[in-house]
């Protein structure tokens, strides 16, 4: 954010140029000196937009008659959307208190006014929404150290019970990221649309993991699932590395996991023949893993067709 200045051509300051902006483009949006406008910058260069704070989303839904799933689903819709102000109606208490429990994993979003059979929600700001790949490496982050986590408890039945709720965390970068998406922050439709595939199938990888836990509580076969969990995590992190370190390319990922071609010769790849033959309850771990492959192609192939330019 920056203020207008009087200038009429570009100075320099002591940490910075000042610029000046046209005249009509001024006038058209009727601009003056101390007016605050929103700067975003992306590879093709900076993007001025008059008066951010007067472009509110607003909307009204009546969460009547539903439970608390239905309500989350509701409000998270709502919310990825890029809704800044929502009038919600609902008839009793239990009501008001699943609105109030589903917008905990809404990054930014709280009550501000609470009514006999209404509230409205607003979004208030937020550090979080200054950097979109700072919130997209968060995700991997939060996956990778729930991976790690699980592995010192795959013996202890009572952490699995209640290992599901680390994926809250993982859901509100998601949304708090699928949102920035919705609100214009990637100005490339590109980016865009592959972001928001890459986010969906990151939260599903969460969703696989809350699945493997509650499948193995009653499993014996510890040592087998923690070798799995290691080789998903490894997977994970391989992933990571490829994508924000630039360490591998998307070959590495079909060394490790083959997805097999009938009559294509290939070499042996260790993490699919372990999952495809491994014992225990390795179903969901095996998914993921396949979800990173995917994501590999979606994430690293670009790399690639910018290297040949």
């Amino acid at each position: 954010m920056f203020t207008l200045s009087p200038l009429p051509r570009t100075t320099r300051g002591p940490s910075s140029l000042t610029i000046a902006l046209p005249h009509t483009w001024v006038k058209k949006h009727g601009l003056g000196k101390g007016d605050v406008v929103a700067v975003q910058e992306d590879e093709a260069g900076l993007h001025v937009q008059a008066k951010p704070t007067q472009n509110v989303k607003k909307v009204s839904i009546d969460l009547s008659d539903h439970d608390w799933p239905a309500t989350t689903a509701v409000l998270t819709t709502v919310y990825r959307r890029g809704y800044d102000e929502v009038r919600v109606r609902f008839q009793s208490p239990t009501e008001y208190q699943n609105i109030s429990r589903a917008i905990r994993s809404l990054l930014g979003y709280a009550i501000i006014e609470n009514k006999s059979k209404s509230c409205l929600i607003k979004s208030l700001p937020s550090q979080l929404e200054q950097n979109f790949q700072n919130l997209f490496r968060r995700v991997f982050l939060i996956l990778l150290q729930q991976l790690e986590d699980l592995s010192g408890v795959l013996n202890n039945p009572d952490e699995l019970k209640n290992f599901y709720h680390r994926d809250a965390d993982l859901n509100a970068i998601v949304n708090l990221a699928v949102r920035m998406i919705n609100k214009g922050q990637l100005h490339d439709r590109f980016e865009e649309l592959h972001f928001f595939h890459a986010l969906l199938v990151l939260e599903e990888c969460g969703d696989d993991l809350v699945r493997f836990t509650a499948e193995i509580q009653q499993d014996k076969q510890a040592p087998e699932l923690a070798k799995a969990v290691g080789e998903t995590t490894k997977m994970v992190r391989m992933l990571y590395d490829a994508y924000f370190q630039k360490k591998k390319g998307v070959q590495h990922f079909y060394k490790q996991y083959y997805l097999y071609w009938p009559g294509e010769k290939h070499p042996k790849a260790p993490v699919y023949d372990f999952l495809s033959s491994a014992k225990g309850k390795t179903f969901y771990l095996r998914s993921i893993v396949e979800k990173v492959v995917q994501l590999a192609e979606l994430l690293l192939l670009p790399q690639v067709v910018e290297d040949l330019d």
